[in-house]
């Protein structure tokens, strides 16, 4: 059994975040400013990529941090000071059990392996391996998609904020519910532009891919005590995989990336119907 008694006091997620911050003109905030920093970045690296094809790389990484600069920022003005410490200190809690992080990191490649053995059975043959001659460069590649690929740029805000305040009312599948949507459709602009991996994707199988995930994150939240950090493994993990396994849909084919959503929605409808845990306390916060 684990021992808990050196964990930090962070039973209950929501109550990590001071009430002014799970307010709904603080989650209104959050949302305004992760869709304006993100788009309005992007629509600028749109408009200067035929002029300076690098700068338009920096603005597209740069946009991606739009959740994480909101979450932070609207705990900063909506908290206190101690308030922001309680807040990082839920966020980077390491100490939440290492069979966590395993799991975050061997779920994403499982399924996909899943979905490719499927499509294998299906055409009779597999999707070329991308990876395949260049192993230091697809394991460097972890190091970058967790920097500059997604996760430190979203998860302090999905997970880190949005799901917290919206627990404070809404229990953990609701909320992962909502999030995903919300989520979704920040990605929207990526459709419209060249090179993305969004532009050779199905908007509707998308979406159904990440209320899927996003109900992942939300079970995974719910048991590593609000922790950001196996949050990140499971973001790094499912856009490394993705990439190195051939899962990401191609002009020639989409058909893993649609067995891969399937498959998710499976795990997502399991993890849904998940009972509650024995003991575990309501996500909304006492009166203060």
């Amino acid at each position: 059994m684990r021992d808990t008694s050196t964990l930090p006091e962070i039973h209950d997620s929501s109550s990590a975040l001071q009430a002014d911050a799970r307010s709904k003109l603080a989650i209104f905030v959050f949302v305004a400013l992760a869709f304006v920093w993100a788009w309005g970045v992007g629509f600028v690296a749109t408009q200067v990529k035929a002029y300076s094809p690098g700068l338009n790389v920096a603005l597209m990484i740069v946009a991606g941090f739009g959740p994480s600069l909101a979450g932070f920022a609207v705990v900063a003005f909506f908290s206190s000071p101690a308030g922001l410490r309680d807040w990082a200190r839920r966020c980077l809690n390491w100490r939440v059990g290492w069979r966590w992080f395993v799991l975050a990191f061997l779920a994403p490649p499982a399924v996909m392996v899943c979905a490719l053995a499927i499509h294998a059975a299906l055409v009779g043959e597999l999707p070329a391996w991308p990876a395949s001659g260049h192993i230091p460069l697809a394991i460097a590649n972890f190091g970058f998609v967790l920097l500059i690929g997604g996760p430190l740029g979203e998860e302090f805000g999905w997970r880190g904020y949005l799901m917290p305040a919206i627990s404070a009312n809404l229990n953990w599948r609701a909320a992962s519910l909502v999030i995903g949507v919300v989520w979704g459709l920040w990605h929207l602009p990526l459709f419209y532009m060249a090179d993305t991996a969004q532009s050779q994707m199905a908007i509707p199988v998308f979406m159904l891919n990440i209320l899927a995930g996003s109900v992942m994150f939300g079970w995974l939240f719910e048991r590593t005590l609000g922790s950001v950090l196996p949050a990140l493994v499971l973001h790094t993990s499912l856009n490394a995989w993705a990439g190195i396994l051939a899962i990401v849909p191609t002009a020639a084919t989409g058909r893993p990336y649609a067995l891969v959503t399937v498959l998710l929605v499976l795990v997502a409808t399991a993890l849904l119907l998940t009972p509650a845990r024995v003991g575990r306390k309501s996500a909304a916060p006492s009166a203060e």
